[in-house]
């Protein structure tokens, strides 16, 4: 039985409730392994644990019969009402250290 780290949905009662339900381990590259567990809050997991199909967006997916996702997916993260959640750890972007962003000036006069 394969158990949902974040919503604790179950294998045993999915698969009679909603067959449709996946169970994706977490990846094994350090990289994508932090991604994933940050959208949750999460620190540290076991490589036995699971996070479930409603974490993804249908556009994680390759097209075909089988269901399997990108090498790039990152779950998402949602509120109480199953809407996508507004924290910063939402962010799908790639996050580069020490790097400051400036806002674009815009063309002030310059008085003489």
């Amino acid at each position: 039985m394969h158990k949902c780290i974040v919503c604790s949905n179950k294998s045993n009662t999915t698969k009679v409730n909603r067959p449709g339900v996946m169970y994706h381990g977490i990846p094994k590259n350090a990289y994508m392994r932090r991604k994933w567990l940050k959208v949750f809050g999460i620190d540290r997991c076991h490589d036995w644990q699971r996070i479930c199909s409603d974490h993804f967006l249908e556009e994680n997916y390759k097209p075909g019969k089988k269901r399997f996702l990108f090498s790039n997916a990152i779950p998402q993260s949602y509120d109480q009402n199953g809407f996508p959640s507004n924290d910063a750890t939402q962010s799908n972007d790639i996050e580069i250290e020490n790097n400051v962003i400036l806002p674009i000036e815009q063309n002030m006069p310059v008085s003489k």
